[in-house]
């Protein structure tokens, strides 16, 4: 199989893995650290660390106090009740501060009883999140339930998927990367880091070689959760004392921004981390914004696939790209059901979407190969409001990479799925073609610059 086609291939694959094949990540207790310092999140991913020494400070409460003596902050306190830290919350704001913790194996937070009786050991994780009532904080363990807070800076990485590699090299850590999985090709330094043999290639997506990734000499490697032998690659690293987080399968804009607050504190990148999460908000804020204002918008709806064959694989509900139909103001057409499905022939016609988007066609093609795809559309297709009015879009070459990868570029897939269902609402007389690849970003304004790389 040659480049573009392994290419096309597995970002194929990479979808279709996460629908089909699908893994619960099963968490393992005995990998589970115990709390080794207090976490204060005041929200929206803003969060502070303190290591602690729990037989100084055993407690929830008296781990607080010391971390708010660490960090200057203010405290105020009544018996085993926060009121205030660092003057917040503020007039107006109705959230409040309330203990949280995270059971050893376990992934989700639980609120806490009395906090003097919380002692940190026993747990995975201990937050004093400011939260509104059935709000948690930020996750502070992995899709394994192992805790990544107070990890040394990662100086050499492994990353065992594309998207990990986006997300790495995202948060400013391109120069610790030492071997990515094959099909890794993002930014360009890395295809360049391979060719060089400064990045070393250390198995696929689906099936990383162990021993590659120990003559690395990793001190931290970033797996998925989505792919079994990831989970059993972690599990097989820590048994070897390696540093290894397993990042949440982002079948949400949520999950993207959490997996960058994961990886990027568990590499000890905390500007990075901070910096790319607050590109990513300000993007987002600023496409909803346009679109938000434009109150002549209908909802469009939409059908994504994977091909265009009679039963195509399409994008059901709690996959990323339908979470940016959502937010984009569209409707997936397929939105009731869950994850990739392969799709009935004949729904595609009952579904009757206004627009349809085709990702993973091999190449770029040219009007010809367009007109000519479109003619060979499947009978059920051609009865599609879609095509009637001409509303088919190709995605190819990194634009598909980008409907495959639930990683940063998230922001600038948005705002090109926005560009084409609502071109009116941004006034800038950019259109978007039915077909783009690489060149995607001539059709992009607010995050035009945003590479990340």
């Amino acid at each position: 199989m040659d480049g573009k086609k392994a290419k096309i291939a597995i970002s194929i694959v990479l979808v279709l893995v996460g629908a089909s094949l699908a893994v619960i990540a099963s968490p393992n207790a005995s990998f589970a650290r115990s709390a080794d310092g207090i976490l204060i999140d005041f929200g929206d991913r803003e969060i502070v660390y303190t290591p602690v020494d729990a037989s100084a400070h055993p407690d929830a409460v008296s781990a607080l106090e010391y971390a708010c003596s660490e960090k200057g902050y203010v405290l105020e306190i009544d018996g085993s009740s926060i009121k205030k830290i660092d003057s917040r919350p503020v007039e107006m704001d109705s959230r409040t501060w309330s203990l949280f913790v995270t059971e050893r194996g376990k992934q989700t937070w639980i609120k806490a009883g009395d906090p003097s009786k919380v002692m940190i050991r026993g747990y995975s994780a201990v937050a004093w999140g400011l939260c509104s009532d059935g709000e948690y904080p930020t996750t502070a363990v992995d899709a394994t339930g192992v805790n990544y807070y107070g990890y040394p800076t990662a100086t050499r990485i492994v990353t065992l998927s594309p998207s990990a590699t986006e997300t790495v090299v995202a948060v400013g850590g391109y120069n610790a990367i030492v071997g990515t999985d094959m099909y890794s090709d993002y930014p360009y330094s890395i295809v360049a880091g391979h060719e060089s043999g400064r990045i070393a290639e250390v198995g696929g997506y689906s099936t990383p070689n162990f021993e590659l990734v120990l003559k690395q000499r990793p001190d931290l490697v970033v797996c998925i959760s989505t792919q079994a032998t990831h989970i059993n690659m972690a599990d097989k690293l820590r048994e070897k004392g390696i540093n290894t987080v397993v990042s949440f399968d982002g079948e949400s804009i949520d999950t993207i921004l959490d997996n960058v607050h994961v990886i990027g504190t568990a590499m000890g990148y905390d500007l990075g981390r901070d910096r790319a999460i607050n590109i990513m908000y300000d993007a987002f804020d600023s496409i909803k914004g346009i679109l938000e204002v434009d109150f002549t918008i209908t909802f469009p709806r939409v059908m994504v696939a994977l091909n265009t064959v009679k039963s195509p694989w399409v994008s059901g509900g709690g996959t990323y790209m339908s979470d940016i139909l959502d937010f984009v103001i569209a409707t997936n057409v397929y939105g009731a059901a869950n994850n990739w499905i392969q799709a009935n022939s004949e729904s595609v016609f009952t579904y009757n979407p206004d627009v349809i988007m085709i990702v993973g066609y091999e190449g770029l093609p040219t009007q010809e190969e367009y007109d000519a795809l479109l003619k060979s559309l499947p009978a059920e297709w051609k009865r599609t409001t879609a095509f009637k009015t001409g509303e088919i879009y190709v995605f190819t070459q990194s634009s598909a990479d980008l409907a495959s990868r639930p990683a940063p570029r998230a922001v600038q897939l948005t705002e090109l799925v926005g560009r084409i269902l609502h071109p009116d609402s941004f006034r800038d007389g950019i259109e978007v073609p039915k077909y783009f690849g690489n060149e995607f970003r001539d059709y992009l304004t607010i995050t035009k610059e945003m590479d990340f790389s």
